[in-house]
């Protein structure tokens, strides 16, 4: 063999290996499916874990102890970064009405009701940005029917995060793809008036809550219940909610009722079949507790995270946008301050 020819050979077969690696490595992407990297998401350690996260704590009206315990609490838990919400209409309430479901519930007198109240809530929340073992954010949860009346800006009270409860807890029809895109489109018309980040919370837990509902009402055992069935989103939707959501700080919410989820297999396969492929795609999601009272397990978000796709780098997003908002805020007090002396 010439030299010419045998340079040639060596090329060809260069060229051969290279396109047979990269053809192995376009398989394994392909099988793997791994979670797009957003700039300044790349250095794992600098992130928060999922179980120092949790972006939907009841700190409110409902809470059965004193607020600083109350976080103490979840503090010795592992969490690090903290949402603290109410529900909005609990504020709501006559006076009396309040009275009467302290008494059901046996929770002190924490706030009034009214703007007061809520004003009353939000200060305290306000209170914890001194705490250095954790980060605790102002929010509210709002129900969904909130989306189809914006609330107007003035009334959120200072709130750094709102969320939305999607799907009714009684009655009503188990919520799906398309009713979870048709609210979607509302968060993003309300938050161009409203610049915050947005929450979904719990949309696919309460479809599976509404369909076990719905079975037993009818006399049929709960376990008959297909995938099929259970399934959330068509693919058509699936690829719908990608296009509308990636890339927006509007949020699905991944909480600490897949715990009890997970132990059925045929609900386990539809959520990774509904899930999997949004987070995948670069749809954000947060963890949460959901937290309303002491007790429970200790918060192992990764049990069914790990097989969703949900990562530290879908949770951390929502993370870093609030800080920067903080800090941004932060800087303009004291730029305000500086200017007034």
């Amino acid at each position: 063999m010439s030299l010419r020819s045998c340079a040639m050979w060596l090329l060809s077969a260069f060229v051969a290996a290279a396109l047979t690696a990269g053809h192995a490595a376009s398989q394994a992407a392909t099988v793997a499916c791994p979670v797009p990297v957003a700039p300044g998401q790349g250095i794992d350690e600098e992130l928060f874990q999922l179980r120092e996260i949790d972006m939907h704590l009841h700190c409110g009206l409902e809470r059965p102890i004193p607020l600083e315990a109350w976080i103490d609490s979840a503090v010795a838990d592992g969490r690090k970064v903290i949402v603290g919400l109410d529900h909005f209409e609990g504020y709501h309430r006559t006076p009396e009405q309040l009275a009467a479901w302290r008494a059901e519930r046996d929770r002190p007198p924490w706030y009034g009701v009214g703007a007061e109240g809520r004003k009353a809530f939000q200060d305290d929340l306000a209170s914890l940005e001194r705490r250095k073992d954790v980060v605790v954010f102002r929010g509210w949860e709002f129900g969904e029917a909130t989306l189809d009346r914006p609330p107007q800006p003035d009334i959120l009270q200072g709130a750094e995060v709102i969320g939305f409860h999607i799907g009714e807890n009684k009655g009503g029809p188990a919520p799906d793809g398309q009713h979870l895109i048709h609210r979607v489109r509302q968060a993003i018309a309300l938050q161009e008036q409203v610049p915050i980040p947005m929450i979904l919370f719990h949309p696919l837990a309460m479809r599976v809550a509404n369909l076990h509902r719905t079975a037993t009402a009818a006399d049929r055992d709960p376990s008959t219940i297909t995938v099929a069935e259970y399934r959330f989103y068509t693919p058509a939707q699936q690829d719908t909610l990608i296009s509308l959501l990636r890339g927006r700080s509007i949020y699905i919410e991944v909480g600490r009722r897949f715990v009890g989820l997970w132990q059925d297999p045929t609900v386990r396969q539809a959520l990774i079949e509904d899930i999997r492929p949004l987070a995948e795609a670069g749809v954000q999601f947060t963890v949460s507790t959901d937290g309303h009272g002491l007790g429970g397990p200790s918060f192992q978000p990764n049990v069914y995270c790990d097989a969703l796709g949900v990562t530290p780098r879908h949770t951390n997003t929502i993370v870093r946008e609030l800080l920067a908002a903080r800090a941004r805020r932060a800087v303009a007090a004291a730029q305000e301050a500086e200017v007034a002396r």
